[in-house]
């Protein structure tokens, strides 16, 4: 449902909007995080609690503390930044992940925690100026690993601080060298020796689309109302190892002819299903990965996304059966190492009301938009009311070195986030749920 252009009513007061400073701000901010890690082609490459990683939290945190924010870390090392009106009063959180894809983009993520710091100062300056504080304490947020790049699952810091991943299971994660994030958190300086415990009254978060869909409607703000589910298997084929020149073809047991086979059919998963199913294999890993090696292991990150969990309940009975037969005909062994569900989700219906009539009466193009891609938005949303927005993405490319968004689509959303937050600064948010943290 895309908003019109109506005249805004003259007994409807004006909303809070930011100034030229802070779209200087913004710009200085985000230009910043864009050297950190930047590729030759004009992209990104900051995994999880890497060096550059760390590099470009201290770039938020200093940040942070020169604009009066009070800055925590909690042990799996999501990033809190504090602005605190009234502490009996509950926080907004609003922010997302620093962390990027291997030589990705510059957007994904930084923008959502870059417009939220810049927006939440630019409250806090009102309020300081007009002496009139807001009803509730804002808090910008930078979670661990949104991307599952370096570190699987993806997700890790918002799902440890909802409960829905125990903390010594984060940090146990390991990337391909063996390294845990714990002792990746440690090398970087941002392992927090203490649980962030605060009470939390709503999360929003600001991001670019990743798909095409905004920029051909032309439409300037999406609210996220669902997200898909996904299906996500790690699939390992054991083989034989074996010389590639003298063993005959016949008796060869060759983990990746069973997995090329899988991606394949992976695929077709997919095609059978048309504009209902979305599948990839993202990573395949191979050893002993030599020339001249008959491979002898192959393991595969297999996805299948829908927003029907019943259509993928299906078709992972069907794709556990295709696997067992790909490997009968290759002479490997098939193990499922893991198979995780996460489920389908809606958006807060009341903050998604409200940030459309903020669109409105910003006189921006706002519409109604779904997720297929993962948020920690999605995990906020199992345990408070919890609002995704999103602004275009040209082309709909994302997680490539060529994604982008303008700066005109960047300062609406910067424009239309501080709008929305400044109205749920008015309106104490309903839920104040209880003290939460890792």
């Amino acid at each position: 449902m895309s908003t019109s252009a109506a005249p805004v009513s003259l007994a409807v007061p004006a909303l809070f909007e930011p100034r030229q400073e802070d779209y200087a701000a913004f710009a200085a901010l985000f230009a910043q995080s864009c050297r950190i890690g930047a590729t030759a082609a004009g992209g990104l490459h900051r995994l999880a609690a890497s060096v550059d990683d760390g590099r470009a939290r201290t770039m938020l945190c200093d940040w942070l503390r020169q604009h009066a924010f009070e800055v925590r870390v909690d042990p799996v090392g999501n990033i809190f930044g504090l602005m605190t009106f009234d502490p009996a009063a509950p926080y907004v959180l609003c922010g997302s992940h620093l962390d990027s894809q291997p030589s990705a983009g510059r957007f994904d993520g930084s923008y959502g925690v870059i417009a939220a710091a810049v927006a939440i100062a630019a409250l806090a300056r009102h309020a300081a100026e007009t002496g009139v504080p807001p009803a509730c304490n804002f808090c910008v947020v930078n979670w661990t690993n949104e991307e599952g790049a370096r570190f699987q699952p993806s997700l890790t810091g918002s799902s440890v601080f909802v409960g829905a991943m125990p903390l010594p299971q984060a940090l146990a994660l390991r990337d391909a060298a063996g390294v845990t994030l714990g002792a990746a958190l440690e090398e970087i300086g941002f392992a927090g020796a203490h649980p962030v415990a605060i009470p939390v009254a709503a999360y929003a978060e600001i991001h670019v689309e990743q798909g095409p869909t905004l920029e051909r409607r032309r439409a300037a703000i999406g609210v996220v109302r669902e997200t898909w589910a996904a299906s996500k298997w790690r699939v390992r084929f054991d083989g034989e190892q074996n010389h590639t020149g003298p063993t005959p073809m016949a008796q060869r047991r060759d983990a990746l002819l069973a997995a090329a086979h899988a991606i394949v059919q992976v695929r077709a998963e997919a095609d059978r299903h048309g504009l209902e199913m979305h599948s990839s294999v993202g990573r395949l890993d191979i050893y002993p990965n030599s020339p001249n090696i008959v491979p002898a292991q192959a393991t595969l990150l297999i996805e299948l996304r829908s927003r029907d969990v019943a259509l993928l309940g299906e078709a992972g009975e069907r794709l556990a059966a295709t696997l067992q037969r790909i490997a009968d005909m290759t002479g490997t062994q098939c193990v499922v190492e893991d198979r995780q569900l996460r489920e389908p989700g809606k958006l807060d219906a009341a903050l998604c009301d409200l940030a459309l009539d903020t669109g409105l009466r910003l006189r921006l193009a706002t519409e109604n938009s779904v997720t297929i891609s993962g948020h920690d938005a999605i995990n906020l949303s199992r345990a408070y009311p919890s609002c995704l927005l999103f602004v275009p993405s040209r082309n709909g490319v994302s997680h490539n070195e060529a994604e982008f968004t303008s700066d005109e689509d960047m300062h609406r959303g910067l424009r239309f986030l501080t709008a929305f937050l400044s109205r749920l600064g008015k309106e104490t948010p309903r839920h104040t749920g209880n003290d939460h943290g890792n």
